[in-house]
């Protein structure tokens, strides 16, 4: 194969292309957009369709939380990801994080007027290694 003083042979722009290409699929198999709706109400949360507080993620997924509060102002404060959203009565709070460290991560309401997370109002962020369930 003969090539110009200076030039790069198509072989390895190809090869380049197909590692760029391999590289960019692994990336988005691993990580998925997560919908969650949390319900503040009563000193709880409740996530999804269920009465856990409980949020469970795999580690790079691009979580999306619709906060919503039947009562009265409420927050939701994850410390660890330095995340704290206020939600008001009736009215919803929509934020995405990614969930880069794996792990078990506490979230709580911290509106200190009504005591809220001292009444119990707590749940926990699961962050699961990639591909695991």
């Amino acid at each position: 194969m003969t090539t110009r003083p200076g030039s790069v042979p198509y072989s390895f722009v190809l090869i380049g292309l197909l590692l760029t290409t391999a590289v960019a699929t692994t990336s988005a198999l691993t990580q998925t957009k997560r919908d969650v709706s949390v319900v503040a109400v009563k000193y709880r949360f409740r996530v999804g369709n269920t009465d856990q507080p409980v949020i469970a993620v795999n580690q790079n997924d691009l979580v999306r939380v619709t906060l919503t509060s039947e009562d009265i102002p409420h927050s939701f404060t994850l410390p660890d990801y330095r995340i704290s959203k206020r939600v008001e009565p009736g009215r919803e709070v929509t934020f995405e994080f990614r969930a880069e460290q794996t792990g078990r991560f506490e979230f709580f309401c911290s509106m200190t007027s009504d005591q809220c997370r001292e009444r119990g109002m707590v749940g926990t962020l699961v962050v699961n290694p990639p591909g695991a369930r």
